[in-house]
């Protein structure tokens, strides 16, 4: 973790978040001092060692480099924020880091609920809460994957849950994407800030 934003007021518990395959960009950095003024304590992980890239091609060859590290250096986060703010964390991740996130579900960390933007992986049996954010066109996941997480998240029960927001893409909720879409960006993100209050 690079960065520790604490709230004025705390009204929540504290969050991680995950980035995409950019890095920790100022996009991610805006997202979480947005989560702060909420009254989170937010932890920024780094899993990319402070290389922020712009282009596809870039961000997948950084994957690739960091694509084994990327669990330990998370769980590591968590278990770090965790102990800072005095009990389980909830954690929001972006496309990787959502993916990542979800696939630390079975690692018995102090998670307490997880947020996916537009990321699936499929749920071990018994898990924290998760709340999903979809594109409605996703050239990076698939819609059988969409549907197994939404139907999995479904059959959980509430406070799970998924949305698929009408006329996204990929990204939506990054804006210094051209795919992102103001509208559809706020709604997720009161939707995450009432799952991960509740």
């Amino acid at each position: 973790m690079t960065d520790l934003l604490v709230p004025a007021v705390r009204k929540g518990p504290g969050v991680l978040v995950a980035h995409p395959w950019w890095g920790l960009n100022q996009a991610v950095r805006d997202y979480g001092a947005a989560l702060a003024r909420e009254g989170f304590p937010v932890g920024l992980a780094d899993v990319f060692d402070g290389r922020v890239v712009t282009s596809i091609d870039d961000a997948q060859r950084q994957i690739e480099t960091y694509w084994e590290r990327a669990g330990g250096r998370l769980s590591a986060a968590i278990s770090e924020l965790a102990e800072k703010t005095g009990g389980p964390i909830g954690g929001v991740g972006f496309s990787f880091g959502g993916f990542h996130l979800l696939r630390l579900l079975d690692a018995k960390l102090p998670l307490r609920r997880v947020v996916a933007y537009y990321a699936t992986h499929p749920l071990p049996t018994v898990h924290v809460p998760v709340l999903a954010h979809f594109a409605a066109d996703d050239p990076y996941e698939s819609a059988n994957d969409m549907a197994a997480l939404a139907d999995a998240l479904h059959k959980a029960g509430r406070p799970s849950a998924s949305f698929t927001y009408p006329g996204t893409r990929h990204w939506f909720a990054e804006p210094d994407r051209p795919e992102y879409d103001a509208a559809a960006a706020a709604l997720a993100f009161g939707r995450t800030i009432a799952f991960l209050r509740d």
